[in-house]
């Protein structure tokens, strides 16, 4: 048995650190239909075929001033024809019980120049099994606190026109990183989770820490940070 060969569409993978997994094409279309006087489909037509994929990567070695490019576009040569694919989303899970995971997801666009970008660089990650707080996003205080994941979504939103089903322009506004953090509490004050106040940003905690005390277990703490991001000089 071979593996087939698998498609880099949101344009991660470096081929040293960042090593592509798997893709899904996310193939779809639309269907509009006429109905006669019974409620019956007399005629169908199919159109607006696209791709909205998505990729997963291993990391295999640390990471330095690794730069996320929300907006941009990669050109993919599938068979005779030429698309294109805009980064959409970025997904980076870290954890003190399992590895590193990233994923991102793409929109398929009309050509091959971006309309906006957001990038942020991320100064440090690393490879090993551990609860990561990157690029000073927030902190967590508190006697006996201890990380237990951070997950990080870095995201754009998208405004897509169509003629006739067909995709002809777009644009990308509103990027952001939002935090799902998860904290173990093993002293006898509630850990604290605090955004972060890097320099030009706006960074809040969008959703309030949430304690939670089982019956049989450590008290732990929720809670969601989002970091609002400038777009690029045009």
């Amino acid at each position: 048995m071979s593996f087939k060969t698998k498609i880099d569409f949101c344009g991660l993978a470096d081929g040293t650190s960042v090593i592509l997994k798997s893709h899904d094409e996310g193939r779809a279309v639309s269907v509009v239909t006429c109905e006669n006087d019974e409620g019956d489909t007399i005629d169908a037509t199919v159109f607006g075929h696209v791709m909205d994929p998505s990729n997963e990567y291993a990391l295999k070695a640390d990471l330095t001033n690794f730069d996320i490019v929300l907006g941009s576009v990669k050109s993919v040569t599938l068979g005779s024809a030429t698309k294109y694919f805009m980064l959409k989303s970025v997904s980076i899970g870290t954890s003190n019980s399992g590895e590193v995971s990233i994923s991102a997801t793409a929109e398929e666009v009309a050509s091959a120049t971006a309309a906006r970008t957001y990038t942020v660089t991320i100064a440090s990650l690393k490879k090993r099994n551990k609860a990561q707080i990157l690029n000073s996003l927030f902190s967590l205080s508190g006697t006996g606190a201890h990380l237990q994941s951070a997950s990080y979504t870095f995201s754009v939103e998208s405004t897509i026109t169509t003629v006739d089903g067909e995709r002809v322009t777009w644009d990308c506004y509103g990027g952001k990183v939002v935090v799902a953090v998860e904290a173990k509490q093993a002293g006898t004050a509630a850990p604290t989770v605090t955004a972060g106040s890097a320099t030009g940003t706006v960074t809040v905690l969008s959703g309030d820490a949430t304690e939670s005390r089982p019956d049989s277990d450590y008290a732990s703490v929720s809670a969601e940070v989002t970091q609002y991001i400038t777009a690029d000089s045009e």
